[in-house]
């Protein structure tokens, strides 16, 4: 038998009851804790952990649990809040997800949980018309699986690896230049709109990338662009557009961040959805086909002239302009 962890200390999740201790047991999001019962309340601390190791050690290894583990990780802390939020949802729906045996995908032992399986969750949500989704599933299951045999939390091999994804269309709106300037125009009532639809178009930004982005970005031979999800930064050059764009202000306070509210905060992400939404109605009464703002990072990426257009839209894999480059080639006749 393994010697026996000698702490004063209790072990995590591990509380004192009235008559006993008890190790508190996260099952799932909006369920309750389950409770297990470790040792009498006289019993000294050294027999609670004893306690403790045993229950760790025999229990179920199930996709919960592997979900779980992965979740209290760096692997996964460390991402962006937004990063973190969508992970958190995806997980709770994996778990909760009803298997053909009525029991929740979550219960499922990893040792049960075959190719074959992962190839029927993702039909079942191809089938809801959620194809995307569960590609996005598939992939935070096989990171956490991956994660697990890396630190020899298990020596199951990864099933996600030979399951292909769902079929995804990549998006191809074009916004035109008549449809970019009549939705400029509409958002006059919410104008730090209109600087945040320039940089979208003429710095091929994302949305965080712009909300995000300060006055310490501006510099004599151009604007900073900082990228995230792994994009590479670059300097893009001033243009009469972009100049105005930067120096937008909606006040008379001076703000730190290039887009703003009226008293110099940083636009809310929630607000800045709100906004955009109020636009594409407006747009749907002015009579073009409403369009999202991540379309005008596409846009930008179309309208380049330069000679490489993975330089300016910071994608390090050229399979990724196949899904911004939208706008369509004009070729000759044959004759």
């Amino acid at each position: 038998m393994p010697p026996v962890k000698r702490t004063d200390t209790l072990p995590p999740y591990v509380y004192p009851r009235a008559k006993c201790y008890v190790l508190r047991i996260y099952i799932g999001a909006n369920q309750p804790m389950r409770s297990v019962q470790l040792c009498p309340i006289d019993a000294p601390i050294s027999e609670v952990w004893a306690q403790y190791e045993k229950h760790k050690k025999n229990r179920v290894k199930n996709l919960r649990w592997l979900l779980t583990e992965y979740s209290k990780s760096p692997a996964f802390t460390k991402n962006a809040k937004a990063t973190k939020t969508l992970q958190t949802s995806q997980i709770e729906h994996l778990c909760a997800y009803k298997m053909k045996s009525g029991k929740p995908f979550g219960e499922a032992e990893i040792k049960k949980i075959t190719p074959g399986a992962i190839r029927k969750y993702l039909d079942a949500r191809e089938a809801e018309n959620a194809p995307v989704a569960g590609n996005r599933e598939k992939s935070l299951i096989s990171a956490a699986w991956n994660w697990a045999l890396e630190r020899d939390k298990t020596k199951l091999h990864n099933p996600c690896t030979v399951v292909k994804r769902n079929k995804e269309t990549p998006r191809d709106r074009y916004v035109t230049e008549e449809e970019y300037n009549t939705a400029y125009q509409l958002a006059e009532t919410t104008p730090y709109l209109r600087p945040a639809m320039e940089m979208a178009y003429l710095c091929r930004m994302r949305r965080i990338e712009i909300l995000t982005a300060t006055r310490a970005q501006i510099l004599d031979e151009g604007f900073d662009t900082k990228r995230m999800k792994g994009s590479r930064d670059a300097i893009t050059s001033w243009t009469p557009r972009l100049v105005s764009a930067v120096n937008y202000k909606a006040g008379p306070v001076n703000s730190l961040f290039i887009v703003h509210t009226k008293t110099g905060q940083q636009v809310g992400k929630e607000a800045f959805k709100s906004a955009w939404t109020r636009l594409k109605k407006k747009m749907v009464t002015a009579g073009i086909e409403p369009f999202n703002f991540h379309d005008l990072k596409s846009r930008g990426c179309s309208d380049y002239k330069g000679e490489n257009k993975l330089d300016a839209t910071g994608h390090k894999d050229p399979k990724m302009l196949t899904v911004y480059d939208r706008k369509k080639l004009v070729v000759e006749a044959t004759r």
